[in-house]
Parts: structure tokens; sequence; C-alpha cells
């Protein structure tokens, strides 16, 4: 499967970044990425423009949202959307290292701590 990330608002070098994903197959694709899994429309960004955030959940034209930027890792439905933070890889803020695993079949998250 291919990695497809978005950058977030700590992110420096944003060039070296995307060198960085292409140079195994991945894609950074800036501040938003809209992707189709299974069927799924899914969007996916970083979260600290809020109102976006916030815009792109309600407006239902997504099945799946994902975002980060709180650092802590959970799932939610509003309106039908499922909305999901993956929490953070390094675990700096919250001290746990986690990752969300998507069902695309089920729409079942599961959280795994690394």
């Amino acid at each position: 499967a291919k990695v497809i990330g978005v950058l977030g608002n700590n992110d420096g070098d944003a060039h070296l970044l995307k060198s960085r994903f292409e140079d195994f197959g991945g894609e950074l694709r800036g501040l938003f990425a809209e992707v189709r899994v299974d069927g799924l429309k899914i969007a996916l960004l970083h979260g600290h423009l809020e109102e976006l955030l916030k815009s792109l959940v309600e407006s239902g034209g997504y099945q799946v949202v994902v975002h980060g930027h709180t650092h802590k890792a959970g799932a939610r439905r509003v309106n039908g959307t499922l909305v999901v933070n993956p929490g953070e890889v390094c675990g700096y803020l919250s001290g746990k290292s986690t990752v969300a695993v998507l069902d695309t079949k089920t729409l079942e998250v599961r959280f795994l701590e690394l």
C-alpha cells in the first residue's frame, strides 16, 4: 500500500520531507489530501486549521476524516462521518506512540501502541 502524508503546523522543510517520502515510494501532498480507498472518500489533514477541520467533518462530503494536531488518539462519529485521530507516532506529548488502523469494510478503527 502506498503511504500518503500531509504536512502539519510544525513541519519545516516541506521540499526535503517530500523528497524523503518519494525515497520510499510515498507521497506527501501538502496541507490536505483526498483519497479514495475501497469506495470510501477520505480526507486527510493535520487539523491545526480548526475551521477547515470542522467544515470537512460537517460537510457530509467524506465518509472518513483523518486528522492529527492534538496528538490524542481517538475516533468518533459526527453525523455519519467517521473522524479519526491516530495520535502520535513519536509519543513526545502524550507519552504514547500510536497509529490507527481502519478496516475499510466495517469502518472499525483499532489503535496500536508501538
